[in-house]
C-alpha cells in the first residue's frame, strides 16, 4: 500500500445508554462462502441466525410459522477499524418446544440447540469465545456441552512469546436424576430397566476431548488420557435399594438430525464397546424385577455385572433412542444354585421373554430371569435317600418357586406361555437323572399339563406341604429355593419335587411305575454361624420291580429319611414277592415271608457305597412220622447303591454253608437255593440237592457201617454255567478198636461252560485207609478225564482259505 492512510474507527451505540441489540440474518455459508474453521462453528452461526431473527420463520409447506424463542445478541462493545473489529457479544436463549423439531426438519432448518453465546474480539483477533449447546446424555439426563476458546500467551525458547487460541470442552449435567419405568416409552413397560431412577453425581466433567468430526453425538472421553470418562451413577431399584456404579455415556446435542442413526454408529460393535456396556457392580444387591407384594426381596440378587443397551430392541432391528437405557444381560449370584455348586460364582442371565412381553403375573411360575446356559445340578443318590439321583438342568429363575427347569412353551410372537414343552424336551432336561441307581429318570417322566404349571406361581411352605400330602398332588418341575429363617437365624435351602410318572412304551425297564408316585424333599438349614444341618426325605410308592420275568417285587411304600446326628432310616412296607415261570415252585416257600419284610424288624446296613435292607427268617423243624425237615431259613435282601450300579434283589432258601436237612427213616439229604437278579437280568443262580442212606452194625467185638450219597449241584453266574452230579460210597470195619479199615469211593461227572468254551469232566477216586494201633496208612487212587467242546460253529474264514476264495471269484469273472 503506497501513500498515507488515515486511522479511523466507528462505534455502534444505542440511542439510550445500554447494550446494542444485534440480529444475525445470514451465515457465510448462506452467501456461498466456505464454512468457518474453528469457533464459532457453522452450526453455531446457523443457530444464531435462527434465534436472533426478528422475522417469523416460515413453517413447512407454507404453514404456520415456526415457534422460535427469538432474542437478539447484546453487544457491550462493537467497534470497526481498518485493523479489524473489536466487539463483546453475548446472548442467551430458551429451548424451542421439542414438538417443533419435526417441523424444523420439514422446513429444511436445523433445530437450534444453542443455549448461550459469548464472544470477545480485539482488532480482529479473537480473545475469548464461549459456546454452550443443549443436549442429553444417552441415559436421558439433560446436559450441556460447554466449549471455551481462550487466547493464551506462551513463551517459546528462541521464538519469544506466542499467542495461542486454546480450546477447552466440558459436559455440565443440568438434570442430575431421571426416572424410568412404565409410561416412559419403553416397549415392555419398563420391565427391561430394573432401575426406577438413575442419579449422576458428576455435575461437571474434567476437560474432555474435542468431539470428532462427522457425528455431532460423541462418547465423552477425557482430554488427559483419551479414555472414556466414567460417570458415577446411583441407581434406585424398584424396592428403593440404591447401588452405585460407573458407566461411559454419549452426549447427543438436541439439534442432531436422525439421532437414532448417529447412535447406531456409536454403538456399532468395536473393540471398546463391550467395556463400555458391561459395567461391574461388585456384588451389590439389587432387585432385578418388581417382586410380588407378598414376597419382598424375592427378586433380589448380588450382581457382578450389568450389560446395558440403549433404545428399543426389536426382532426387526434395534431402534436406538436417547434416554432409554435398558439392561440386556447381567451376571448375578443365585443362592440356591451356589448351595449345590459352590464354585458357580456369577452366572450370566437375561430377562425371561414371557416376563418382558407379558409381565411376571402371566408367567406360570413367576419367572423373571433365564440363565443363559442351563446349570446341571448333579446329586448323588445319597442326597435323595438312594431312591433317586435327581440330576436336573435348571434355567428359569422365579420369584417364589426358586430355580426350575425350563418346561414352558411360549408363543414366539407374543411370549405368552401356551403349554408345557413336549415331553421329549422335558426328559432331555433331566438327562443323567437316575431312579434306584440305574433307571433313567427322564424315560419315565410323564407329560406336564398346562394347568399344573400354575402350581409353581405361589409356593409357600403351606402350599408345598399340601401338594406333598395330596395323593394326586404334583410339582411338575423341581423347585430349588432359599429362604431366610425367622429372627435372622440363618437360611434354608430346599429342593422338592413330585413329578408325574409314566410307564415307558418299550417295556425294557424292570421298574413298573404305572401307578407310582415319587416325592423328593431335601432341606439344608444353614445357621448364622455357617453350620449346616441337612434332612432328606425320599418316597417312592406303589411300584414294582420285575426281575427277568422270574421274580416280581411289589412295594407299596419305599421311604428314606435322614437327618443330622441319626442313622438313615429306610423302610419298605406292603412288600409282596412273587415267582413265575421256572421258579414258580418257590411260591409255596416264599409265602412264609411277612408282607412287611423290609419294614419294622428288618435289618438296614448303611455304608458309603449304598444301603442294604433285608429280612432273614428261620423256620422251625417240621416232623411228621418218619419225615423230618429242619434247618430251613428264608431270606430276602434289597440293595440300593449310591453309585451307578443298579438296584439288586437276592432271595435264598437256606445257604450253601447252612443247607436244609431232609430225613426219611434211614434216608436223608439236604440242599439250598439262592438267586441274585438286577436290572440286567439274572446275575446268579445256585442250588444243590443231596439224598442218600446209611446203615451201621455193632456186634461188640466188631462194628461197621456203610453210607451211599448222591447229589447234583448247579450254578449260573453271568455267562458261566456249572452242572455236576456225584456219587459217594463209604464203608468201614473196626475190630476191637485196634484194627480199622475204611474205604471211600467217589465218582463225579460235571459240565462247565466258561465264556464260549465248554468242558465235560469226569473224576473217580478210591481211598483205602488202614489203622493198626498207633500206625495208620492211606492209599488213594484217582482217575480224571476231561473233554473240551468246540467254542462254536466254524466261521466262513475257517472253512474257506483266501486262495480258494480268490480262485472261486475268478471262475465267475467276465
Amino acid at each position: 500500500m503506497e501513500g498515507r492512510a488515515a486511522l479511523w474507527h466507528a462505534r455502534l451505540n444505542s440511542e439510550r445508554d445500554g447494550d446494542v441489540m444485534l440480529r444475525a440474518f445470514a451465515t457465510p455459508g448462506d452467501l456461498g462462502g466456505p464454512p468457518p474453521i474453528g469457533l464459532p462453528r457453522a452450526e453455531t452461526l446457523e443457530d444464531l441466525v435462527t434465534l436472533t431473527s426478528r422475522a417469523e420463520l416460515t413453517g413447512p409447506g407454507g404453514g404456520p410459522p415456526l415457534v422460535v424463542p427469538s432474542a437478539p445478541l447484546h453487544a457491550e462493545q462493537f467497534i470497526v477499524t481498518p485493523m479489524g473489529a473489536s466487539a463483546h457479544l453475548r446472548g442467551a436463549w430458551e429451548a424451542p418446544p421439542a414438538s417443533e423439531k419435526a417441523r424444523f426438519q420439514q422446513a429444511g432448518r436445523r433445530f437450534p440447540d444453542l443455549v448461550t453465546y459469548d464472544h470477545i474480539t480485539g482488532l480482529g483477533r479473537d480473545q475469548y469465545i464461549r459456546v454452550v449447546t443443549r443436549g442429553r446424555l444417552s441415559t436421558g439426563h439433560e446436559a450441556q456441552h460447554v466449549t471455551e476458546c481462550k487466547r493464551v500467551f506462551v513463551a517459546r525458547p528462541g521464538d519469544g512469546i506466542v499467542a495461542y487460541l486454546q480450546q477447552e470442552h466440558r459436559i455440565v449435567v443440568k438434570q442430575p436424576e431421571v426416572r424410568y419405568g412404565g409410561g416412559t416409552g419403553y416397549k415392555h413397560g419398563g420391565r427391561e430397566m430394573p432401575f426406577r431412577t438413575l442419579r449422576i453425581t458428576d455435575r461437571v466433567t474434567p476437560l474432555i476431548q474435542e468431539p470428532p468430526p462427522g457425528n455431532p453425538a460423541f462418547w465423552v472421553c477425557l482430554q488427559s488420557s483419551g479414555n472414556d470418562h466414567e460417570f458415577t451413577l446411583i441407581g434406585t431399584d424398584c424396592e428403593g435399594r440404591k447401588v452405585s456404579f460407573t458407566v461411559p455415556l454419549v452426549f447427543v446435542p438436541d439439534g442432531t438430525e436422525a439421532p437414532e442413526q448417529k447412535l447406531a454408529l456409536l454403538y456399532a460393535p468395536g473393540p471398546r464397546l463391550d467395556g463400555r456396556l458391561n459395567r461391574p457392580l461388585g456384588g451389590q444387591v439389587m432387585a432385578m424385577a418388581q417382586p410380588p407384594a407378598d414376597a419382598p426381596g424375592s427378586t433380589s440378587h448380588a450382581v457382578g455385572t450389568l450389560t446395558f443397551g440403549l433404545g428399543v430392541p426389536d426382532p426387526a432391528g434395534h431402534r436406538f433412542a436417547v434416554g432409554m437405557p435398558y439392561v440386556s444381560a447381567a451376571k448375578v449370584r443365585v443362592p440356591a444354585i451356589e448351595q449345590f455348586t459352590p464354585n458357580a460364582g456369577d452366572l450370566p442371565v437375561h430377562f425371561n421373554d414371557t416376563y418382558l412381553r407379558q409381565t411376571m403375573e402371566k408367567h406360570p411360575a413367576g419367572g423373571y430371569l433365564d440363565l443363559v446356559d442351563a446349570v446341571g445340578l448333579t446329586f448323588g443318590a445319597e442326597k435323595a435317600g438312594g431312591v433317586a439321583s435327581p440330576n436336573a438342568a435348571v434355567k428359569v429363575i422365579t420369584s417364589q418357586a426358586g430355580v426350575v427347569p425350563d418346561v414352558f412353551k411360549a408363543d414366539q410372537a407374543t411370549g405368552e406361555v401356551v403349554d408345557a414343552l413336549p415331553v421329549e424336551t422335558i426328559q432331555a432336561a433331566f438327562a443323567g437323572a437316575k431312579l434306584l441307581g440305574f433307571i433313567d429318570l427322564g424315560r419315565i417322566l410323564g407329560g406336564i399339563a398346562k394347568e399344573s404349571l400354575g402350581t409353581l406361581r405361589q409356593l409357600g411352605d403351606d402350599q408345598i406341604e399340601a401338594i406333598l400330602r395330596a395323593p394326586d398332588g404334583l410339582l411338575p418341575a423341581p423347585v430349588l429355593r432359599v429362604r431366610d429363617l425367622a429372627d435372622g437365624q440363618g437360611k434354608e435351602l430346599r429342593y422338592v419335587w413330585k413329578p408325574s410318572l409314566k410307564q415307558p412304551q418299550d417295556g425294557q425297564d424292570i421298574l413298573d411305575v404305572s401307578h407310582a408316585a415319587l416325592t423328593l424333599d431335601a432341606r439344608t438349614l444353614r445357621s448364622k454361624d455357617a453350620v449346616d444341618k441337612a434332612t432328606v426325605d425320599g418316597r417312592l410308592s406303589n411300584f414294582a420291580l420285575d426281575f427277568a420275568g422270574i421274580a416280581r417285587v411289589e412295594i407299596a411304600d419305599l421311604k428314606f429319611s435322614t437327618g443330622p446326628g441319626k442313622k438313615p432310616d429306610v423302610s419298605a412296607s406292603g412288600l409282596e414277592l412273587k415267582f413265575s415261570n421256572e421258579l414258580e415252585f418257590i411260591n409255596t416257600l416264599r409265602s412264609a415271608l411277612p408282607a412287611d419284610a423290609f419294614g419294622s424288624g428288618a435289618y438296614v446296613d448303611v455304608q458309603p457305597a449304598g444301603i442294604r435292607a433285608g429280612y432273614e427268617l428261620a423256620l422251625p423243624a417240621i416232623g411228621l412220622g418218619v419225615f423230618t425237615l429242619s434247618n430251613i431259613s428264608l431270606s430276602a435282601e434289597l440293595a440300593i447303591p449310591f453309585d451307578a450300579r443298579p438296584v439288586s434283589f437276592r432271595f435264598s432258601v437256606s445257604e450253601r454253608q447252612h443247607p436244609f436237612n431232609v430225613t426219611v427213616s434211614l434216608f436223608g439229604g439236604g440242599g439250598y437255593f439262592s438267586m441274585l437278579v438286577d436290572a440286567e437280568g439274572v446275575k446268579q443262580i445256585e442250588g444243590a440237592l443231596e439224598f442218600g442212606g446209611n446203615a451201621a452194625l455193632n456186634l461188640g467185638v466188631a462194628s461197621g457201617g456203610v453210607s451211599i450219597m448222591a447229589g447234583i449241584r448247579f450254578a449260573l453266574e453271568g455267562d458261566n454255567v456249572f452242572l455236576g452230579g456225584y456219587l459217594r460210597c463209604n464203608g468201614f470195619l473196626s475190630v476191637l478198636g485196634i484194627v480199622t479199615v475204611s474205604v471211600e469211593f467217589y465218582l463225579e461227572l460235571s459240565w462247565e461252560k466258561v465264556g464260549g468254551q465248554s468242558v465235560v469232566r469226569g473224576r473217580g477216586t478210591l481211598t483205602v485207609s488202614v489203622r493198626i494201633a498207633f500206625f495208620s496208612k492211606s492209599v488213594q487212587l484217582s482217575l480224571e478225564r476231561s473233554f473240551s467242546g468246540a467254542p462254536g460253529d466254524p466261521t466262513f474264514t475257517d472253512c474257506v482259505k483266501p486262495g480258494h476264495w480268490h480262485d472261486y471269484c475268478l471262475a465267475f469273472a467276465p
